[in-house]
């Protein structure tokens, strides 16, 4: 039985006051992901430009107080692992600097601080700083995260996505207990499995580049594409299929994830999106049974008032309201899916 891609479509009718109160017709577009089983809401709602990426604000904010994420801070501002640890403190590579997060969501949670520079727009950040983030972070998973079966790796960019600090930095999250969100993948994975005999992500990828409406292409072990059912407004995937982890994926094939991501940043800045998170789940032992999916996700205000992409239907019913099909955010990052830049 394959997996099931269901949409419903609605329709609201009224009289228009923008068009002399003549009768009108709204279609709404509900979705439900294979997947996960979010709920998603595509709106055929005109969407605004957004303009330039312009982080002036916080960047002036930012001034009031020292960093503790820049290297003449970092050695006395930032946390340290316990010796019995960690007896360097911290761990590096390349420029990446990794330390415990004093403000922890999880048993195990740290930091890492991609890059000596403070400040770097989105299509700034390079492969290659992700990929030492990345591979930094798998490094504290493997040497402080015995005994824990899920992980992940998380960052708010910018203050409007939740960031405290403007320093590129992601931070990371094991336990013995899946998130919710986790839960929910992990679950439906294992049903599909039993049921199927074969996994999940291979039967969704199957199905995506087939359709071909989403689908963006490899680069290293993940396959990219706009989600059948987003999150926000600008939402990619990647998926790394056959049940492997973060912490079984070489480091070139790291580098390979890493140049999707910074593909995917290239085309935020070019849309206008200044803000975004980024989650990357992954299972931290062979029998967790949690596929390895990255997401990116736009935090983005609407003009001309400013107003949130986020609003009551997912804060308090857990469905996303979409103005953009993926069907057109993906047709919108294709020229970026390519080395040769847009």
């Amino acid at each position: 039985m394959p997996l099931k891609f269901h949409a419903r479509r609605h329709q609201s009718s009224f009289l228009d006051p923008f068009r002399n109160f003549a009768p009108s017709r709204v279609e709404v577009e509900l979705r439900i992901d294979p997947l996960s089983g979010d709920r998603s809401r595509i709106l055929s709602f005109r969407y605004r430009d957004l303009g330039r990426v312009d982080h002036s604000l916080f960047l002036e904010r930012d001034r009031q107080r020292p960093c503790p994420f820049c290297p003449e801070n970092l050695p006395r501002m930032a946390g340290r692992f316990l010796p019995e640890l960690v007896p360097e403190g911290h761990l590096h590579r390349g420029q990446a600097v990794c330390f415990p997060n004093v403000f922890p969501y999880e048993g195990l949670s740290a930091v890492v601080v991609m890059t000596r520079q403070h400040y770097l727009r989105p299509s700034q950040i390079k492969a290659e700083q992700l990929s030492d983030a990345f591979l930094l972070a798998a490094e504290s998973f493997r040497r402080l995260g015995r005994g824990l079966r899920f992980g992940s790796v998380n960052w708010n960019y910018m203050m409007p996505a939740g960031a405290g600090l403007v320093h590129p930095h992601v931070q990371t999250a094991g336990s013995t207990a899946p998130t919710r969100y986790q839960a929910r993948l992990r679950a439906r994975a294992r049903a599909f499995a039993r049921r199927e005999s074969r996994d999940i992500v291979e039967a969704y990828l199957e199905h995506e580049q087939s359709q071909g409406a989403r689908w963006l292409g490899r680069l290293g072990p993940a396959y990219w594409l706009a989600p059948f059912a987003p999150r926000a407004i600008y939402d990619l995937m990647a998926l790394v299929p056959g049940g492997r982890g973060l912490l079984e994926l070489t480091p070139r094939q790291v580098q390979g994830l890493a140049r999707g991501v910074a593909r995917v940043l290239r085309f935020f800045e070019s849309a206008g999106v200044g803000a975004f998170n980024l989650s990357l789940h992954t299972a931290l032992t062979p029998d967790a049974g949690l596929p390895l999916m990255l997401r990116m996700v736009s935090r983005v205000h609407i003009p001309p008032m400013g107003v949130d992409e986020i609003n009551y239907f997912e804060k308090l019913h857990e469905e996303t309201v979409c103005f953009l099909s993926p069907e057109e955010v993906a047709k919108a990052v294709r020229p970026f899916w390519s080395d040769k830049k847009p």
